[in-house]
């Protein structure tokens, strides 16, 4: 894709300009790999915190890609923050930087034992034994495609279908009929009472608030029904925009994933691998790159890059720590560059510059 820029736009009522190339300068590289990297140029207030400044230039970026993608049908994927900057804050001559870079983390360190496999055989057994066995194995295969989704919304929303694919035994084991309530009312007009059914997860219901009776479950059960319910409503309904959604995915992934992996091994009489306190592996951190160097101007936004250049990450063995993490930056000629290296100790999708942690390193 040959690099150009596209001027003078609006998205979001934002003044923008766009640039977009490919990732790679060779066409039988570009076929094989693919990838573009997008720059994007917009005006916020001078004290706009960086890390939102990033989320934000995402979302411009992510509309604009939409866009094309109706109009050309093209297949751009998720976009990654790459670099954000800032020109002229506080001091007219400098520009402030964060780079992200997510530490490449695929490998689960943790072997699989007998015992592991002793429990694995366990379930699947129940899985092909008990009339509900279908249903088991999907609401796991949503499960394990969950866990290793690292975008907390669509995460949520595999977890959710798995929570659904539960609802007819975990109704039953609650003397509840499947899928439905009875709700009672009365006419507005003459006051002839009725009742009536509605769709409802009653059984994913009362398996979240440990209750048939919504009204004497605990208080926490009661919130995370809730927030697992309103978000999903919010989404299915396009009743929210993803960027104001801030916390709500990654909280509502945490207990929905909970809730999912605890019905299934209730269901599958494997109540011991059920357990009170739950985490779920996000992949690796991002580590930032951070600082700032002298300039008066930015470059053309096709010619746009990171402020330094950073190697791939990779795995190195350490005296004390076992296998690292190790980076190489290279400097093109940035004037009086300070640069630091930190974590980002929260999800991108809701992190700010509070969010940055700083981090044990070692230089070379």
């Amino acid at each position: 894709m040959v690099a150009q820029t596209l001027k003078g736009l609006s998205i979001q009522k934002t003044p923008c300009n766009i640039s977009i190339r490919s990732a790679q300068s060779e066409t039988a590289v570009q076929l094989q790999t693919g990838g573009s990297i997008l720059a994007i140029e917009f005006e916020a207030e001078p004290n706009f915190d960086l890390v939102a400044a990033a989320r934000r230039g995402l979302s411009l970026l992510e509309d604009f890609l939409s866009a094309i993608a109706l109009v050309h049908g093209s297949t751009f994927q998720t976009t990654e923050p790459l670099q954000v900057a800032r020109l002229g804050a506080e001091k007219v001559d400098e520009c402030e930087f964060l780079m992200f870079k997510r530490l490449p983390l695929k490998h689960w360190s943790k072997p699989i034992t007998q015992q592991t496999v002793a429990k694995a055989k366990h379930l699947l057994a129940h899985w092909d034994g008990l009339e509900s066995g279908h249903r088991l194995r999907r609401a796991a295969l949503q499960y394990r495609e969950a866990i290793g989704n690292l975008d907390d919304t669509t995460a949520f929303q595999e977890a959710y279908i798995g929570l659904e694919s539960m609802e007819p035994p975990l109704a039953k084991a609650a003397g509840l009929p499947p899928g439905t309530e009875e709700v009672k009312g009365s006419c507005e007009s003459c006051g002839h009472q009725f009742t009536r059914k509605r769709t409802s997860l009653v059984g994913v219901r009362a398996f979240v608030l440990d209750s048939i009776d919504p009204e004497s479950a605990e208080a926490g059960r009661k919130a995370d029904w809730k927030l697992i319910n309103s978000l999903r409503n919010d989404l299915m309904h396009g009743l929210a925009d993803p960027e104001k959604l801030a916390d709500r995915p990654h909280k509502a992934l945490l207990a929905a994933m909970h809730y999912l992996h605890a019905s299934i091994c209730v269901a599958s009489h494997a109540a011991d691998l059920s357990t009170g306190r739950y985490q779920l592996a996000r992949g690796g951190p991002v580590y930032l790159v951070g600082g700032n160097y002298k300039t008066t101007s930015w470059p053309a936004l096709h010619e746009w890059g990171t402020a330094i250049e950073i190697t791939d990450v990779t795995w190195v063995p350490h005296k004390q720590y076992g296998f690292v993490p190790e980076m190489n930056f290279k400097n093109e000629g940035l004037k009086d560059l300070e640069i630091g290296i930190a974590v980002l100790g929260e999800p991108f999708s809701f992190a700010t510059m509070h969010s940055i942690q700083a981090t044990r390193f070692e230089r070379d």
